[in-house]
């Protein structure tokens, strides 16, 4: 573990953990195997509210005012209703986030519905730390959702991921039309170990046709292009009638992003 985190050291890194205090005994326990000092922080008081401004800023910094969640989701989503914020401070100042809630259909789900760093840390890996994060305090879980863009460069964080990135919808109301949701196991041991260790896989563009008209029947992998809007709708009707798609790598080309997809 400590030369996964050598990287960090100048950062001065902390995590923070906002959940109902009823559930503190099992946080704290939870906390000990990582080697941060963890502040945890009761939503219900006034100090709270403050604190989730600050991450509520942190949310307008990454997305746009206009895209942030506001104070309320957090009381309902992320802090004393029905899930967890966390992330990590950064000499006290918060520079990443993630929200977690439960699915009400599936206990075995864990639903991820924000990861965001500080844009002023890109390259830092700070992403991939606090997916790592997300893994450890969703343990408990068999699996783990998030929704992401087919041009998205975040792809590169779960990409370290040891399991199968599952496509299971894509298209959806959202924010952007090239929404997908994505399904994954969560590691029962040392998933954050894991994951801090995880590479990339490479694999090359050559190697692989790429799908334009149609989706390929006789190739078990292909490329797909971010903007093959068409393409990843014929996908998502696919899925709809059994079949089994995941991410598997990404490439670049000019301003393109592809995706390798793995028909399972």
């Amino acid at each position: 573990m400590t030369e996964c985190l050598l990287k960090y050291q100048e950062m001065d890194l902390e995590i923070y953990l906002i959940v109902n205090k009823a559930y503190w005994d099992k946080y704290q326990k939870m906390m000990q195997s990582l080697p941060f000092k963890t502040k945890f922080v009761d939503p219900a008081t006034p100090e709270a509210a403050d604190f989730i401004h600050e991450i509520v800023v942190l949310n307008e910094k990454a997305y746009g005012a206009g895209m942030a969640a506001p104070d309320w989701t957090f009381a309902n989503f992320g802090t004393i209703g029905a899930g967890i914020t966390a992330g990590f401070l950064s000499n006290g100042k918060p520079v990443s986030q993630l929200s977690l809630i439960g699915n009400i259909s599936d206990p075995t789900i864990a639903h991820e519905w924000t990861l965001l760093v500080d844009p002023d840390l890109g390259g830092q890996a700070i992403g991939t730390l606090t997916f790592a994060l997300v893994l450890h305090l969703a343990q408990e879980k068999d699996f783990i959702t998030f929704i992401m863009q087919t041009d998205n460069s975040s792809v590169n964080i779960y990409l370290k991921h040891s399991y199968p990135l599952m496509i299971t919808a894509y298209g959806f109301v959202h924010t952007r039309k090239n929404s997908m949701m994505i399904k994954t196991k969560i590691p029962k041991k040392d998933g954050f170990e894991t994951l801090l260790k995880g590479k990339i896989k490479q694999f090359a563009y050559e190697d692989y046709p790429v799908a334009k008209d149609v989706i390929p029947v006789e190739d078990k992998c292909f490329w797909l292009c971010h903007d093959s809007h068409g393409l990843y709708q014929s996908i998502n009707a696919k899925i709809g009638a059994g079949e089994k798609y995941a991410i598997i790598g990404k490439t670049e080309i000019g301003p393109d992003m592809y995706l390798l997809i793995e028909k399972g």
